[in-house]
C-alpha cells in the first residue's frame, strides 16, 4: 500500500487547548483520589486526658489493629528481668588451681627420684602443700609407689577435680556452692580406682586448694538470653482489632492509658501523622493513574489520543471511589463490620471501559481500583480486610470486563452480572477458608459478594445511556439498538427504497465477513452497512436497484446532472443521519464509504459527448475512508454492486471480479488513508468470495412441463418459465431486470 503521511499523534493529542484540558482533568482526578482515599485519616480532636470521663461517645472511624505498646514492654522487661544468669568456668580460678595440683605431683615425682630412703623423702614431702596435712604412714606409702603410676594418678585427678569443677552442672556458683563442690569431688575421688593413700592425698589437696566458686557469670550470653526471652513476647497478643464504627468510649466512661493509646492511634488526640499517611496514599494515587497512561499510551494509543474517554476511565473509578467510601461507613455490627467492603462496585467501572473504551484497558482499571479500595477500606494496611476486599474487587472486575467483552445483546449485561456474582462467590469462599471464618460470616460474604455483582450489573444498564450521550461515545449496545430494523429511518428504507435496503443487508453481510477476518469492529460495519446508503432516500428511483416497471430517468438528463444526483446521497445521507441523531462512527461511514472516487459510468458516458469533460466534475465531494470499518463497507458495497452484474456469477469469476475491485480501489489511492495491510486485503477478498459466492451458487435446472391435453406447447413452455421465475430468488430477479433494462455495468462501478 502506498505510503501516506501522517502528522505525528503527539502534535494532534498535544496542541496547547488539548494539553492542558488534559492537565488540567489530571490533577483534577489525582486530587479527588487522594482525598477519597485519604479523607478519612483526618477526625475530629477530642480534648480528653487520662483519668477523666469522654466528653462524647467515639468510634473507629475505619478498620484498625491497635498495638498496646505499654503493656507490651512491660512484659518484654520483666521477661528480661527474670532471665537467669548464663554461667561460665572461671578460667584464671581454674587455671591456678590446675596449676597447683600439677605442683603436688611435681613434688611427688621428686621425692620418688631422691636416692634417700622412704623416710628421708617424706620428711622432704612434708615441707610442700597439702602433704602437711597426711599422716606419715601415709607420706610413707606414697613415696613408694612407683613413678610411672604417679602419671596415671595425675590424669584421674586433673579430670576429677577440674571436671567438677568446670562441670556448668556442679560448678560452684556462689560461696554456698563450695562445700558441695568438694564433697562431690570427694565423692568422686572415693569411687575413683586409685589407691587408699592417693584418695588421702587427693582430698587433702580439694580441702587446701578448692576454696572459692569455680563459675562466673556470662554478661554476653546472659543478656542474649535475655532479649531471646523477650523477643519470644508475641506482639500479636497484644493487638486489639477495631471494626469500622466500633465504639471505643462512651459518653462519661473514665479514659485509662488503653483506650488513650487506641484514641492516639486514629488521631483524635494528635492528628499530625495522618499528613504522612496522605503523602504514602497520594504516591500510590500517583503510581496507578501513571501505569493506566503509561499503558494506553504504549498499546492503546487510539484510547489515549482520545480525551474523552480519558476523563470518562477517570470519572467511573471516581464514582466508584465515592461510591466506596459511602460504603465503608455502613455500619453492619461489629462481626460483620469488616465484610461492607465487598459490596464496592468496581466491575461497574470495568464494565463500562470495556464497553465504552476497550476491554484491555478495563483489565488494568480492575487492578488499579483493587489497590485503590484496599487502601480506602485499611489506609494504614495494617489488617487483612483491605487485601480481602482488594482480592474481591480485583477478580470480580476481570470478569466483568470478560463477560462484556464480546457483547452482542443488551441481557449479556444481567449476564455479566451474574458471572461476577459466581466469581465474588468463590474469592470470599476462598478467603473464608483460608482464614477460618465463622460459619455466619462466611454466609453474609456470599449474600454481599451476589448483591454485590447484581449491582454492578444495574449500575452498568443504568448509567450506560448517560456517559454515551454525555461522553459522544458509541457503544456496541447502541449499535445494536440501532440494528433494530423497527426504526423509523431503516423502515422508512424499505418502504421507499426497497432494493436499497436489500443490498444493504448484502453489504452488511460482507463487510461484518470481512472484518471478522480481520479482527475489525464488527458490530460498527454491519450498522455502518445498514445505514450507509440512507440518502438515497431522497431520490430513489434515480437508483437503478430501486427502478421497477419504470423508466431510467437518467436516460432524459445530462450525465453531469445524473452524477450530481448521485453523488448527492452522501451529503444527504449525512442530513438524515443528523436528524436521526445517529453516532459518529456511523455517519463517518455514511461519508466516507465512496471516498472521492470516480462514478464511473456517467463519466464514460460524458467522455462520449465531449472528451474534455473535467474529472473531478465526477468525483464524489466526500473524504477516503480514514478507519478499517469506513473502507469495509467502501469495498463491499462496491464489490456486491458489481456481482450482481455479472451473467453467470461463477466462483471464479466472482474472485477474479472481487480482487480486481479492490486493486482498482488501491490504485485510486482509496484505502491510502486507513490502516488496512496486504494481509487484511486478501483476507478481505477471501471472505467477500466465500459470501458471495454462497448467495450466488448454482441451481439445478428444471425440466420442461408436459404439454397438456388440448393446450399448445408453447402455452406450456411460458407456464413453465413463469414458474421458474416466481421461484427465483429477489437478487436475481432484481438482476434479471437491471440486465434488460440497462446496458452491462463495468466491472469495478457501482450501477447507480
Amino acid at each position: 500500500m502506498k505510503p501516506v503521511f501522517r502528522p505525528p499523534a503527539l502534535l494532534d493529542k498535544f496542541v496547547p487547548s488539548t494539553l492542558w484540558r488534559r492537565v488540567i482533568a489530571l490533577a483534577v482526578y489525582f486530587l479527588v483520589f487522594t482525598v477519597l482515599l485519604s479523607s478519612g485519616l483526618f477526625v475530629t480532636k477530642v480534648n480528653i486526658k487520662v483519668g477523666e470521663p469522654s466528653p462524647a461517645t467515639i468510634s473507629a472511624p475505619w478498620a484498625m489493629d491497635v498495638k498496646d505498646m505499654d503493656r507490651y514492654r512491660q512484659d518484654q522487661a520483666a521477661a528480661e528481668k527474670a532471665t537467669p544468669p548464663v554461667y561460665k568456668p572461671d578460667d584464671s580460678y581454674l587455671g591456678g588451681l590446675a596449676n597447683d595440683l600439677d605442683q603436688a605431683f611435681g613434688a611427688l615425682r621428686s621425692a620418688l627420684a631422691s636416692g634417700t630412703d622412704s623416710a628421708a623423702k617424706a620428711a622432704h614431702l612434708r615441707q610442700t602443700p597439702p602433704f602437711t596435712a597426711l599422716p606419715e604412714g601415709v607420706l610413707v606409702t606414697l613415696v613408694s609407689t612407683k613413678a610411672d603410676s604417679s602419671n596415671s594418678t595425675e590424669q584421674t585427678a586433673n579430670q576429677i577435680i577440674l571436671g567438677d569443677a568446670r562441670n556448668l552442672q556442679y560448678g560452684a556458683r556462689t560461696e554456698g556452692d563450695v562445700g558441695p563442690l568438694r564433697d562431690r569431688m570427694k565423692q568422686d575421688i572415693n569411687q575413683s580406682a586409685l589407691t587408699d593413700e592417693m584418695k588421702v592425698f587427693l582430698q587433702a589437696f580439694v580441702d587446701y586448694r578448692v576454696t572459692q566458686p569455680t563459675l562466673v557469670k556470662d554478661k554476653e550470653a546472659t543478656a542474649q538470653l535475655a532479649k531471646e526471652n523477650a523477643d519470644k513476647i508475641n506482639i500479636q497478643n497484644y493487638i486489639v482489632h477495631y471494626q469500622a464504627n466500633q465504639k471505643i468510649i462512651g459518653v462519661g466512661e473514665i479514659v485509662d492509658n488503653k483506650t488513650f493509646q487506641v484514641l492516639e492511634a486514629y488521631g483524635f488526640v494528635n492528628s499530625n501523622s495522618a499528613w504522612r499517611l496522605v503523602g504514602g496514599i497520594a504516591v500510590i494515587v500517583l503510581l496507578g493513574m501513571g501505569a493506566l497512561l503509561a499503558f494506553a499510551y504504549q498499546y492503546k494509543p487510539q484510547i489515549f489520543a482520545s480525551t474523552r474517554k480519558l476523563v470518562l476511565v477517570g470519572l467511573t473509578m471516581a464514582l466508584v471511589l465515592s461510591i466506596a467510601k459511602g460504603i465503608n461507613a455502613l455500619n453492619l455490627g461489629a462481626q460483620y463490620s469488616s465484610l461492607t467492603g465487598l459490596l464496592i462496585p468496581v466491575a461497574w467501572a470495568t464494565t463500562a471501559v470495556a464497553i465504552l473504551a476497550d476491554a484491555e484497558l478495563g483489565v488494568v482499571v480492575a487492578l488499579v481500583l483493587a489497590v485503590f479500595v484496599a487502601v480506602l477500606v485499611d489506609p494504614r494496611l495494617e489488617t487483612a480486610v483491605g487485601l480481602q476486599v482488594g482480592l474481591v474487587a480485583l477478580f470480580g472486575g476481570v470478569t466483568g470486563v470478560h463477560s462484556v467483552s464480546r457483547l452482542s445483546q443488551r441481557s449479556d449485561l444481567a449476564r455479566a452480572g451474574l458471572f461476577v456474582s459466581a466469581v465474588n462467590v468463590l474469592v470470599v469462599s476462598g478467603i473464608d477458608l483460608m482464614s477460618g471464618a465463622q460459619l455466619t460470616v462466611w454466609a453474609v460474604g456470599l449474600i454481599l459478594a451476589v448483591v454485590n455483582g447484581i449491582a454492578s450489573s444495574v449500575l452498568t444498564v443504568g448509567t450506560l445511556h448517560w456517559f454515551e450521550s454525555g461522553f459522544q461515545i458509541t457503544s456496541a449496545v447502541r449499535l445494536l439498538e440501532l440494528s433494530n430494523p423497527n426504526r423509523p429511518l431503516l423502515k422508512r428504507l424499505l418502504v421507499e427504497a426497497p432494493g436499497t435496503y436489500h443490498h444493504s443487508i448484502l453489504v452488511g453481510n460482507l463487510a461484518e465477513a470481512a472484518a471478522e477476518e480481520i479482527h475489525a469492529d464488527a458490530t460498527l460495519v454491519r450498522v455502518g452497512s445498514m445505514y450507509h446508503d440512507i440518502g438515497k432516500l431522497k431520490r430513489p428511483y434515480f437508483f437503478i436497484e430501486n427502478q421497477f416497471a419504470q423508466d431510467n430517468p437518467h436516460d432524459k438528463i445530462a450525465p453531469t446532472l445524473s452524477s450530481l444526483i448521485i453523488t448527492s446521497h452522501v451529503k444527504d445521507g449525512l442530513e438524515l443521519a443528523r436528524e436521526d441523531k445517529l453516532p459518529e462512527p456511523v455517519t463517518n461511514i455514511i461519508s466516507q464509504h465512496h471516498g472521492d472516487s470516480i462514478v464511473t459510468f456517467f463519466y464514460h458516458k460524458a467522455l462520449e459527448e465531449n472528451e474534455e469533460v473535467p474529472e473531478e466534475a465526477f468525483r464524489y465531494d466526500a473524504p477516503r475512508p480514514q478507519s478499517k470499518e469506513a473502507a469495509l463497507v467502501c469495498l463491499a458495497d462496491s464489490v456486491e454492486a458489481a456481482v450482481r452484474s455479472l451473467r453467470q456469477p461463477t466462483p471464479g469469476r466472482i474472485e477474479g471480479l472481487v480482487r480486481k475491485i479492490i486493486k482498482e480501489k488501491f490504485n485510486d489511492d482509496q484505502l491510502d488513508q486507513c490502516d488496512l495491510t496486504f494481509r487484511d486485503l486478501d483476507r478481505i477478498a477471501m471472505a467477500f468470495v466465500r459470501v458471495l459466492s454462497g448467495i450466488f451458487h448454482s441451481r439445478v435446472e428444471y425440466p420442461e412441463l408436459p404439454a397438456a391435453k388440448g393446450g399448445s406447447s408453447e402455452g406450456a413452455k411460458r407456464a413453465n418459465q413463469a414458474t421458474k421465475q416466481a421461484e427465483k430468488p429477489p437478487a436475481e430477479k432484481a438482476a434479471d431486470k437491471r440486465t434488460e433494462q440497462t446496458p452491462e455495468v463495468k466491472p469495478g462501478e457501482t450501477p447507480e
